[in-house]
């Protein structure tokens, strides 16, 4: 037998599982990673920019600075460092802190509590300058409209000061491929019509049941039709700098870019891609994943749009494949939205409609996590109430033993060829070919 441990909430979920039935574990790639503290690579990002002149050159004493920073959602990808750092250098350029406004690119994501300020920004910084979370129906203004007919609406605060920089992690995404950089003005810091219009090409046509576009997937960066619109609106928000991080798998600073907003991401996606995109030479028929722990399982919407969506890609094709994941969802659901499709609608189908008619997020979310419930065997291990589960074939479980042998009574087997993969909020798996 093979032991585990997988990170759940603040704590883990151990269990084991036969040797002989295990394909292998899905683990980032080894990458040779640079060097230096985090503090040192956020440091030279920032003094030798891509494509971007250097910090000297761009601000001058008496302009005032945004500084665009994640929610909690995105903690995890340590923008504290960089905070810091991008304060301190403007600090002795003339710019003090009285001149400094940080916004944290909620997009459409909850209000949150100082506590969740200060960890995103540090204590210091927090303490010094402060933070405000972005209201994607309030305060806004038009910086343009896409090629795609989309006005963009993004914070008037914002737009109001001299200079822009974005500091926040490179990642897989379920919509834009990868995240970061743009994703911060859009949907970040961009109105609530802006955001629904752009998410919704993820839709491959307006036809009922035609699925998703296959270019708005998680690894898809060129030609994604939702992420080129995101670099527009960056590019309508005049944004001065993209700091962006790419972190490894003991949760640290592994890459640091900064500069134009395309170059810097194009080299954190190649990073991103080289340690996170895993391919397998066969499906399996259980994926057992983790959610990563808080605050990536923080609530069923951000299970879905990364490890569920991660992990499917390793799966037979079969309603008896079995996706187990370890999320804690201390949060509950996240999202209304995603709350009422669960609750009050009975198939994926059903979900489709209502969200192509009313769409949102987190009605988005919600019809893709009914899609994998009805083409797959899907458990989930949570603290989440089973009453979230009537309506949709998801079957809940409180620990990942326990969900283990409900595979086993659901599919009548009683051996798998099984991956695990216990990082799969960032690792995004697929079968070769």
């Amino acid at each position: 037998m093979a032991d585990f441990h997988f990170k759940y909430g603040s704590g883990y979920q151990e269990f084991s599982f036969p040797d002989d039935q295990i394909l292998g574990v899905i683990e980032p790639n080894k990458v040779e990673i640079p060097e230096g503290t985090e503090e040192e690579k956020v440091e030279y990002a920032i003094d030798h920019p891509m494509g971007t002149p250097t910090l000297d050159k761009i601000v001058k004493a008496g302009e005032t600075v945004c500084i665009i920073v994640p929610d909690t959602t995105r903690q995890w990808g340590r923008p504290f460092v960089d905070v810091k750092i991008l304060v301190d250098k403007l600090n002795k350029l003339g710019i003090p802190d009285s001149d400094i406004t940080i916004i944290s690119a909620t997009g459409t994501h909850h209000a949150q509590t100082p506590e969740m300020h200060a960890a995103i920004v540090g204590q210091e910084i927090y303490d010094r300058i402060g933070v405000q979370d972005h209201d994607c129906k309030n305060n806004l203004v038009k910086v343009g409209t896409s090629t795609f007919g989309n006005d963009i609406y993004v914070n008037k605060t914002a737009m109001e000061c001299d200079h822009r920089f974005i500091i926040g992690p490179v990642v897989n995404h379920l919509l834009a491929g990868y995240g970061g950089s743009r994703k911060y003005v859009l949907p970040g810091i961009a109105g609530w019509d802006t955001i629904m219009r752009n998410h919704k090409k993820w839709f491959a046509s307006d036809e009922i049941g035609s699925g998703s576009n296959p270019m708005t997937a998680p690894g898809v960066y060129k030609g994604n039709p939702i992420s080129d619109e995101m670099f527009e609106a960056a590019e309508f928000a005049k944004i001065d700098m993209n700091i962006t991080n790419v972190v490894d798998v003991t949760g640290k600073i592994a890459f640091c870019y900064a500069g134009d907003l395309h170059k810097s991401h194009e080299a954190a996606v190649e990073k991103c891609r080289a340690l996170d995109n895993v391919e397998v030479d066969e499906p399996g028929d259980l994926v057992i994943a983790s959610a990563m722990g808080f605050p990536k399982d923080i609530n069923l919407y951000q299970t879905t749009a990364k490890p569920i969506t991660n992990a499917v890609g390793v799966l037979a094709p079969k309603k008896d494949s079995v996706l187990i994941v370890a999320s804690e969802c201390r949060e509950g659901i996240g999202s209304p939205d995603m709350e009422k499709l669960l609750i009050e609608m009975d198939t994926a189908e059903e979900r489709e409609i209502y969200t192509r008619k009313n769409y949102t997020i987190g009605l988005n979310v919600a019809y893709m996590i009914s899609k994998v419930a009805e083409e797959y065997t899907l458990i989930v291990v949570s603290s989440l109430d089973s009453k979230w589960f009537e309506r949709i074939p998801i079957t809940p479980a409180k620990s990942i033993t326990e969900a283990i042998e409900i595979a086993k009574k659901l599919t009548g087997k009683d051996k798998f060829k099984a991956y695990m993969m216990p990082f799969s909020a960032n690792t995004c798996a697929k079968v070769k070919g």
